[in-house]
């Protein structure tokens, strides 16, 4: 039983020593750089940055932080790191210690692992503030990745927001042809109808007959008062009462032909003109807005191409680190020996119930 318990000890104590002998002299010291930055739409109406700068992340600063993230822990980020710091060539060497390094059996996969294991990424939700940082052996590797990273991840979000753009303007650019399309037909039907009636505006022609009869009946209620005066004085077969009789029944025939050419409901009369031009020239106003508005829709567009409408503001520069961040080497020997304490203890318990229950 002495026998077994001394393995036992010896095991342990073995186990600790090669462990923390692989922390204090094998695992790899990594230096760590960072930054904060926040994306900043320079379309905002705010005029107060300082302030707009630490107020609580909007969903748009939300989605586009998570953009970056997302993108930044891409394979497509780390292969263009890769060509820049040789970073499979680096973890496949003797300065990244055997546990995380690479070897010629290693996938694609365990290389992006890798890379994300080095990221640090943190975002903020209460400040919109992204915290972007690298772990490398060497710090002046660490802060050149962190303000490469910065770099393409200021370019990939103006890149998918041009994208959207992009596909915006397809869209509006269909929407014109449409619209316009549209409104020269609605004129060509216009210009149809006015030439087939040879109507410029029955709307004043309508307006001219509504003067002429207003006229004409004037006339008439003036020559009809005349002729009852003549009647006091004059007899019926007079010429001057004969006379007034033809012009009053000239004004009558003249007034029901005017009449019924204003609305006849047994054929075409000018209020179905009206109507029927009204509602033409409204349908050309209507497109004829329709594509003012997507001109100006597409015009803007191609603004939008053209410029980066947000950006990241670096609120803290990426720093050149004077010691190692990791391992920390003295917590990680005390959490080890706790561990291990741990565990003796409920081996050493198990034994001993295991013992009393032989007994």
């Amino acid at each position: 039983m002495m026998r077994f318990l001394s393995i036992k000890k010896t095991i342990f104590f073995v186990s600790f020593i090669s462990l923390a002998i692989y922390i204090l002299f094998i695992k790899s010291e990594l230096y760590e750089s960072s930054s904060s930055v926040i994306i900043k739409n320079l379309e905002s109406k705010q005029s107060d940055l300082g302030l707009s700068l630490f107020v609580s992340g909007t969903t748009s600063s939300l989605q586009d932080s998570k953009i970056v993230e997302t993108y930044l822990s891409s394979f497509d980020e780390l292969q263009k790191l890769d060509k820049l710091f040789g970073l499979k060539k680096h973890y496949s060497s003797e300065k990244v210690d055997p546990v995380d390094r690479l070897y010629s059996w290693s996938k694609r996969e365990d290389f992006l692992k890798l890379y994300r294991k080095r990221l640090q990424l943190m975002y903020d939700e209460m400040s919109g503030i992204l915290n972007i940082g690298f772990l490398h052996t060497e710090p002046k590797t660490a802060k050149a990745i962190v303000e490469q990273l910065i770099r393409d991840a200021n370019e990939q979000i103006n890149i998918y927001n041009k994208t959207v753009a992009q596909k915006q303007l397809s869209f509006i650019q269909k929407q014109v042809e449409t619209n316009k399309r549209e409104l020269e037909e609605s004129i060509k039907a216009l210009e149809k109808f006015q030439n087939s009636h040879t109507l410029l505006d029955p709307t004043q022609d309508a307006q001219t007959k509504h003067s002429l009869v207003a006229a004409l009946e004037s006339g008439l209620i003036e020559k009809r008062a005349k002729l009852n005066e003549l009647r006091n004085y004059m007899n019926e077969e007079s010429f001057e009462i004969i006379r007034l009789k033809h012009e009053i029944a000239e004004i009558e025939r003249t007034l029901k032909k005017i009449r019924q050419k204003m609305a006849n409901p047994k054929k075409e009369a000018l209020n179905t003109y009206i109507f029927e031009y009204e509602r033409l020239k409204n349908l050309v106003e209507l497109n004829k807005e329709l594509y003012k508005q997507s001109l100006l829709q597409l015009e803007a567009i191609k603004a939008d191409l053209h410029k980066n409408s947000k950006t990241l503001l670096v609120l803290t520069k990426p720093y050149l680190p004077d010691g190692y961040a990791y391992p920390q080497k003295a917590k990680a020997i005390l959490t080890l020996a706790l561990i291990l304490g741990l565990l003796y203890g409920i081996v050493s318990l198990i034994e001993a119930i295991i013992k009393e229950h032989f007994d």
